[in-house]
C-alpha cells in the first residue's frame, strides 16, 4: 500500500491525478469516433444491432427518395392533400378546410365569429369557454384550440400545452383536424429548448396533415437548425436531410408558387455559406428547382469546405448525390 506520508508516492499519485482529465477527454473523443460499432467501450450487442438496424431503414427511405426525385423531380415531393379543396395554409383547420363545420348551429358559429373578431384576449376566452364543455365533439375541438392559440400568442406556453393537449384528448373527430394541436406543442417545446420534443410533435402533425404548411415550414427550419448545430447518429442526420429536402419539396408545390424555391433557400443561407453537408445540399437544391444552375452549382461545390461536421456515413451518402447533382447540367 502507498503510504499518504511517502513524498515520491504522493507525487506520483497527484501526476495521475493531472492525467485523469485528459484520458478521460481521449475516451470521450473515442467513443464519438466509435458511433454505429458493436461493443465499442460498453456498447452492447443489442445496441449495436439496433442502430445498424435504424441506419439500414434510414439508408432505405433516402434511396428511395432519391429515385422518386429523379424520375419526377420536385413534383414528387408534393404531399397528398386530404381533399382537393384544402388550403395548405390557414390560421386553424377551420380556414385550411372548407365546409368543415356542415350544419352547425348558427348561435355557436357566430359566437366564434365574435371571438375571432375581438381584439381583446379576455373577451375571446370568455365567448370561446362554454363550448369546451359542449356535446359536440368538433366544437369541444375548436374552442380549445382557440384557448391554445390564445395562450400561445400571450406568451403563456403551459396553457397553450394544457389547451393543445386537451384538443388532442377530444374523440370522435378526423386526426387530421388535431394536427394544429400538434403545431403548437412543436412551438411551445422549440421555445423551451426542446429540440427532439419539437420535432417529434411536427411529426405527428405532419403525419395526420400532410398538406399543412405552416407546420412543414416550422419542421423546415428546426431540422435545418439541428443538422447545422447537434451532434447526431448517422440514422438521424440521414433521416432530418431526408425530410428536411421532403419539406423543401413540398412547401412551393403546397402554395403553388414556385419562386419560394429560391426563397426558402436564402433563408437556410441566411447567415452565410451553409456550414454541413446536408445544408449544402438543400440549398443547393433549392437553387437548382428555382432554375438557378449556376449558384445551385456554386453552392454544391462548397461541399468540400464542410465536410467532416456530421457522422461519416451520413456524410458519404450525402456527398454522393452532391457529387452526381455537380455532374448534371439540369435539375434532377
Amino acid at each position: 500500500m502507498v503510504s499518504i506520508g511517502n513524498a515520491k508516492a504522493r507525487s506520483a499519485c497527484l501526476g495521475a491525478l493531472a492525467l485523469a482529465p485528459v484520458l478521460f477527454a481521449v475516451l470521450l473523443g473515442l467513443v464519438h469516433r466509435t458511433e454505429g460499432v458493436p461493443n465499442a467501450l460498453g456498447n452492447d450487442p443489442a445496441r449495436g444491432s439496433r442502430d445498424a438496424a435504424q441506419l439500414a431503414q434510414a439508408i432505405a427511405t433516402w434511396e428511395a427518395l432519391w429515385s422518386e426525385i429523379e424520375a419526377h423531380g420536385s413534383r414528387a415531393l408534393r404531399p397528398a392533400q386530404s381533399e382537393p379543396g384544402q388550403r395548405p395554409a390557414g390560421d386553424t383547420v377551420f380556414m385550411r378546410y372548407r365546409n368543415l363545420w356542415g350544419a352547425i348551429d348558427p348561435q355557436v358559429r357566430i359566437a366564434f365569429q365574435l371571438a375571432a373578431a375581438s381584439s381583446d384576449p379576455e373577451r375571446k376566452l370568455a365567448l370561446i369557454a362554454p363550448f369546451a364543455q359542449h356535446a359536440e365533439p368538433l366544437i369541444r375541438l375548436r374552442a380549445y384550440l382557440e384557448q391554445a392559440r390564445i395562450a400561445r400568442r400571450q406568451g403563456d406556453l403551459a396553457g397553450a400545452e394544457r389547451a393543445a393537449q386537451a384538443t388532442l384528448a377530444v374523440a370522435g373527430v378526423p386526426e387530421r383536424l388535431k394536427a394544429d394541436a400538434w403545431l403548437i406543442l412543436a412551438d411551445c417545446a422549440w421555445q423551451r429548448g426542446q429540440g427532439d420534443t419539437s420535432e417529434s410533435a411536427l411529426d405527428r402533425a405532419i403525419a395526420a396533415d400532410p398538406g399543412f404548411w405552416d407546420a412543414r415550414r416550422l419542421r423546415l427550419e428546426l431540422l435545418a437548425r439541428r443538422l447545422e448545430g447537434e451532434t447526431q447518429h448517422s440514422a438521424a442526420c440521414l433521416e432530418r436531410t431526408r425530410r428536411l429536402i421532403e419539406d423543401l419539396g413540398a412547401l412551393p408545390t403546397l402554395a403553388e408558387d414556385q419562386t419560394q424555391f429560391r426563397d426558402l433557400a436564402d433563408r437556410l443561407a441566411r447567415t452565410g455559406p451553409p456550414k454541413t453537408l446536408a445544408l449544402v445540399l438543400a440549398v443547393g437544391l433549392g437553387y437548382r428547382w428555382a432554375g438557378d444552375n449556376t449558384r445551385a452549382q456554386a453552392t454544391l461545390a462548397l461541399g468540400e469546405q464542410v465536410s467532416g461536421r456530421l457522422p461519416a456515413r451520413c456524410e458519404a451518402l450525402i456527398r454522393s448525390r452532391i457529387d452526381r447533382l455537380l455532374a448534371q447540367d439540369g435539375a434532377p
